[in-house]
């Protein structure tokens, strides 16, 4: 009786279909991957948006501050407290609590570190040694005056909700990043990303990563896309998609 087998022709064949099958997964396995991350993102924003709504609800609808100083033990930010030895550790080594900050109480256990920066085009510069958060707040939020260098610093009164002229325009959270060239191993010719956890109407700090949209959350507690403003995109790092929904000194969107 005549063996079967492949002959080199079939063999040829099969391993180029094969070939041509994996390319076509793989393809589709990055495609899946990306729409997961994205929608992990996506998730963040929502769960800050709700914690957001309970905290002003418990706090005389007054935002909270971006920072605030605690003695002996470090600084608490709106995202988690950061403790004096993990501020000395150094970029890519620090370490935060989140149960730590003003939100703390207020948002899910739905939310976790954002794995979306893959989808920047430029290598990731890490901040912190578990993950990144890959949102930003309105730190104008933070005080009532309007001093911006009050409210990053966390010396400001913050604002209250019933002080905003549109609250349904007014972004709390936007999804963020920053184009680091002025630290190693970042440089002029090897820009790197990395988050960034508040915007103002001077930072070119909102991240457009949902497929060139920023994903905010509103005052109300909705939630939404802004396009990025393309006179604000950053050069040094056009396709990582940073920059801002509003020209440079503009208040659209914040205020």
């Amino acid at each position: 009786m005549r063996e079967k087998g492949f002959t080199l022709i079939e063999l040829l064949a099969s391993t180029a279909i094969l070939l041509i099958l994996g390319t076509l997964l793989t393809g589709a396995g990055w495609k899946v991957y990306e729409s997961s991350s994205l929608a992990v993102s996506a998730n963040n924003i929502r769960q800050l948006s709700m914690g957001a709504s309970a905290y002003l609800g418990d706090n005389n609808q007054t935002f909270w501050p971006y920072r605030e100083a605690v003695p002996g033990k470090g600084v608490k930010w709106w995202w988690g407290l950061e403790s004096t030895e993990s501020r000395a550790a150094g970029e890519g080594n620090r370490t935060f609590d989140p149960n730590g900050g003003p939100l703390a109480n207020y948002i899910p256990a739905g939310f976790r570190p954002d794995p979306s920066f893959a989808f920047t085009g430029k290598a990731y510069k890490p901040k912190y040694r578990f993950g990144y958060l890959g949102v930003a707040y309105n730190v104008l939020l933070a005080a009532d005056d309007g001093n911006r260098t009050k409210a990053w610093l966390g010396v400001g009164q913050p604002i209250r909700l019933g002080q905003l002229a549109r609250p349904d325009q007014t972004v709390v959270f936007a999804t963020s990043a920053q184009v680091n060239t002025f630290q190693a191993p970042a440089s002029a010719s090897n820009p790197m990303i990395e988050e960034f956890y508040g915007i103002d109407d001077r930072e070119v700090t909102v991240h457009f990563r949902h497929r060139g949209n920023a994903m905010v959350a509103y005052a109300t507690g909705n939630v939404g896309f802004l396009p990025i403003d393309e006179s604000t995109r950053d050069r040094r790092a056009p396709k990582a998609a940073v920059g801002r929904f509003a020209p440079v000194g503009s208040l659209r969107y914040l205020k």
